[in-house]
């Protein structure tokens, strides 16, 4: 595979990239500093495809699991408007029959704005130094600019999370039975049409999912995307083109939306490298930076409750 990513040559730092977010949307405290406002989603997680199962040995493809999920809005705002356009996310831990644990973390976005953990960094803090900044920064990454145009030309019709397709940005393996590896991202798609059914207000999405799942099946397909041997498996700024091998591996179906507070999620860490067996990590370094600040945030966040 061809690796794109120029190692990063400063150690992460889990509390500086932290703090970084923390200048840049402020503090709300007993929540997270990044995708502040969400809810929970409880559903369960059931194969599709059996071909996935030619390159994984994950019980996730093999039996039905119980799902604990969060969707959110991106952003430290602690309560951004559902009525108008932005990112969003997806956070699953998936509980398979014999207990294992495997969590997935997904945004809207297709891609990632920088390659390295650094770059990462010195963004969030440019974005809080303010719009002189940013620009400065954007002359100096190419992949940043590359990234805004992107996402500033897509479709910013208003959709419910339900009707909405999240990404993985980082690459993983999928591990067969023999241990061998194969390069892979996935998303996750609306499997049917969801659709805005209720009267939209600043707070409507959690109204709009619980009457969808009332009114028929809110479920997600999980697509797998193999690598091809051109593509840059660890720099997640860069965008796989052309055409890719893709399997429907499992869906996620919703059964149940509550408020935060009434639900099973507000508790958890949705660190991307805790996998079932059967998946690996990639070397891109950007999953172990993301790994430490969730960790580092559960902590001061869980504390704060306390």
């Amino acid at each position: 595979m061809k690796d794109a990513t120029l190692a990063s040559s400063a150690v992460f730092d889990a509390e500086e990239g932290f703090d970084a977010f923390e200048k840049l949307f402020g503090v709300t405290k007993g929540k997270r500093r990044n995708h502040t406002k969400g809810f929970c989603v409880e559903g369960i997680f059931a194969p599709v495809d059996p071909r996935v199962r030619t390159y994984s040995s994950s019980p996730i493809f093999s039996g039905t699991s119980t799902v604990v999920a969060r969707v959110s809005h991106k952003g430290g705002k602690a309560n951004p408007r559902d009525d108008q356009y932005g990112l969003l996310g997806m956070g699953l831990e998936i509980t398979t029959a014999n207990g294992d644990l495997h969590v997935i973390g997904m945004n809207t976005e297709h891609f990632f704005p920088v390659a390295t953990s650094r770059d990462f960094i010195e963004l969030l803090q440019a974005k809080a130094a303010g719009p002189d900044a940013t620009k400065a920064f954007a002359a100096q990454h190419p992949e940043f600019r590359a990234y805004k145009n992107y996402h500033e030309a897509l479709d910013k019709t208003l959709r419910p999370y339900e009707g909405t397709t999240f990404n993985s940005l980082n690459t993983f393996y999928l591990v067969d039975a023999e241990g061998k590896k194969s390069a892979m991202r996935f998303s996750f798609q609306p499997s049917g049409e969801q659709e805005i059914v209720v009267d939209t207000h600043a707070d409507f999405f959690l109204e709009n999912m619980q009457k969808n799942i009332n009114e028929g099946s809110v479920s997600w397909d999980m697509i797998v995307t193999l690598a091809n041997p051109d593509d840059a498996i660890l720099d997640p700024s860069k965008q796989w083109s052309g055409d890719h091998v893709t399997i429907t591996a499992g869906r996620f179906t919703a059964q149940n939306a509550m408020p935060e507070s009434d639900g099973q999620c507000d508790r958890l860490n949705f660190d991307p490298m805790v996998l079932s067996e059967g998946f690996a990590p990639s070397e891109d370094p950007m999953l172990r930076a993301r790994s430490m600040i969730y960790a580092l945030g559960a902590v001061k966040r869980l504390s704060e409750k306390d």
